[in-house]
């Protein structure tokens, strides 16, 4: 999760994907506890990422895994390919230009092909700071990892609606791969009828996470208290009303803003701030391993009641 004011670093890796940059991590083979979701989590906010700051060296070796991992779990390619590129500069340094890459890859639907879900999750994190690795493993390895068990789950298991998986770039610069998607979208924008984003899910330390848009889509609340129901983690709802104010109103703090302002209804799943958000000391150790289980249980369980809703009509309705 992001402050609009984040500064990215203005150092620019210019090693392509498939070379300069080492080979591909791979997760290790023992299957360490918490199985694949958090062997994908371990390997996304492991040292030699280095905190995966947009435009660095652990950037492309983690862009490097999202895509094999996309393609594991059978995600295909829109006509414009996997990777989308993009630029930007920040406000301390204007003139300085970084180059991000969104990873994308979709699945068909079989009721609702032309119309598109975009469930999305950022890779990148704030990098290296005074020698210190920022390894992100809340924000957001964690909101990736759950990315590629949802697509699992859709092998075999076609969903109603066409399906676009996105990890962006930036978005600790100001949620600027999802601007990017948004102003140069793989699929018509007037297509694109749902985004599910998903940026902190895995610290679940009181065994709670906020489920945030049901303010200004009242149509998705009953669905996910029926899903909620019998869950092993609690789900709360708010963080997205006019009484929530700055830092306790979500709906500007991660990449499901854009397509807000874009009038693409949004569900965003996260967990509150703690005492490890933005410090190095954001590591996969401090995680319950549980929780974070049952957490994108949750979610992907979400998803597909959202995936059978008529999204077409929910997004020509007016909003709050």
């Amino acid at each position: 999760m992001t402050f609009r004011t984040a500064v990215v670093s203005t150092a620019l890796c210019l090693a392509v994907l498939a070379g300069g940059c080492g080979h591909i991590p791979m997760p290790s083979p023992d299957r360490p506890r918490g199985g694949r979701l958090m062997d994908d989590l371990r390997v996304l906010s492991a040292d030699d990422m280095e905190g995966r700051l947009a435009g660095s060296r652990g950037s492309i070796r983690a862009r490097a895994y999202i895509l094999n991992r996309f393609k594991q779990e059978g995600l295909r390619p829109l006509p414009g390919g996997w990777l989308q590129t993009f630029e930007f500069s920040t406000r301390r340094a204007p003139d300085d230009v970084v180059r991000g890459t969104n990873i994308i890859g979709w699945v068909e639907g079989r009721r609702h092909p032309d119309q598109f879900i975009v469930v999305s999750a950022h890779y990148d994190h704030v990098g290296l700071r005074d020698g210190q690795i920022y390894n992100g493993a809340d924000d957001n390895a964690s909101g990736v990892a759950a990315l590629f068990e949802i697509a699992r789950r859709l092998r075999g298991h076609a969903p109603d609606h066409s399906v676009i998986f996105v990890a962006f770039d930036a978005e600790e610069a100001g949620l600027k791969g999802a601007e990017a998607f948004v102003k140069k979208p793989p699929a018509p924008l007037d297509q694109i009828v749902f985004n599910l984003n998903l940026d902190m899910v895995s610290r679940l330390d009181k065994g709670e996470i906020y489920a945030v848009g049901t303010y200004q889509y009242p149509e998705l609340r009953s669905p996910l208290e029926q899903v909620a129901q019998g869950a092993k983690v609690t789900l709360r709802f708010g963080r997205d009303t006019p009484q929530d104010a700055e830092r306790n109103h979500w709906v500007e703090l991660s990449d499901q803003e854009p397509f807000y302002r874009a009038g693409v209804p949004f569900l965003f799943f996260s967990v509150d701030d703690h005492a490890d958000y933005h410090e190095p000391t954001d590591d996969a150790e401090r995680i319950p391993v549980s929780l974070f289980e049952a957490a994108v249980d949750l979610i992907a369980r979400s998803f597909h009641a959202v995936d059978t809703m008529d999204l077409a009509t929910l997004k020509t309705q007016s909003h709050r």
